[in-house]
């Protein structure tokens, strides 16, 4: 059942349709990876004939090898890696924090690593795919659960919710608080510990958790989605990767 469910996800949400839409729209002169690629100026154009052989050969050498984790044996650190350089951010609560090479004390330095183009492209349709299954699942298991993404003005809704919250937050009691815990799927910077990650694919936990409340061997909540996408998180967080810098560019 599993397989037939990752077949179905394959054609769906992997279809050359799909990869295509997803470098058409890509933004315009977005950051290249090690290799030089830009999504929109670079890949784009190579669906624009009708050749749907050339497209499926893209498709199963080019993307999906990163759903799968099919990489040929030691070359896994290359592919999991990507450009890295170092960007300064305002930080965000004003905190002064060290940095060398005279960043100025109200800004953060931060490692910023650009993976591959169809690395990118691969995890963009795995967060439309997941995003809807999570958002389902969530659905399920909580009455109070509220979904706002993909609803017009959805973040002026939340911010509504998030008011009368805060109206009624003297009558909440200490035991049941009343909170309100904003749940996104999209790109990040890297934790420092990947073993989260995988306790949460394997729905147990190897380490203890929010305070001590959740213990080593503790069965974590998971959706099932996520049993598809092993490979891609083993190939791409499960080793050690290789950093190409490139701060003198």
């Amino acid at each position: 059942r599993q397989e037939d469910d990752g077949r179905g996800v394959a054609e769906e949400h992997f279809s050359v349709d799909n990869i295509r839409k997803y470098f058409a729209r890509s933004p315009p002169l977005s950051a290249q990876d090690n290799d030089g690629w830009r999504p929109r100026e670079h890949v784009a154009f190579l669906f624009s004939e009708d050749d749907e052989e050339f497209h499926n050969l893209i498709r199963n050498h080019m993307v999906m090898p990163f759903i799968l984790g099919d990489f040929f044996p030691g070359h896994g650190a290359e592919v999991a890696g990507g450009k890295y350089f170092a960007l300064v951010k305002p930080n965000a609560d004003g905190a002064p924090i060290p940095n060398a090479g005279g960043a100025s004390a109200d800004a953060d330095v931060r490692g910023i690593v650009i993976g591959s183009t169809w690395r990118r492209c691969s995890a963009s349709r795995a967060v439309a795919e997941s995003s809807l299954a999570v958002a389902d699942y969530l659905l399920g298991q909580y009455d109070n659960f509220l979904q706002f993404a993909g609803q017009k003005d959805g973040a002026t809704r939340c911010a509504q919710i998030v008011q009368l919250l805060l109206a009624n937050h003297v009558d909440h009691a200490v035991s049941d608080p009343l909170v309100a815990v904003q749940l996104d799927a999209s790109n990040a910077f890297c934790s420092v510990s990947r073993q989260p990650q995988f306790d949460v694919l394997a729905g147990k936990a190897s380490r203890s958790y929010d305070d001590g409340r959740v213990q080593v061997g503790d069965e974590l909540p998971r959706p099932r989605t996520l049993d598809k996408y092993w490979g891609y998180f083993l190939s791409m967080q499960g080793i050690a990767s290789t950093m190409r810098f490139s701060d003198n560019q």
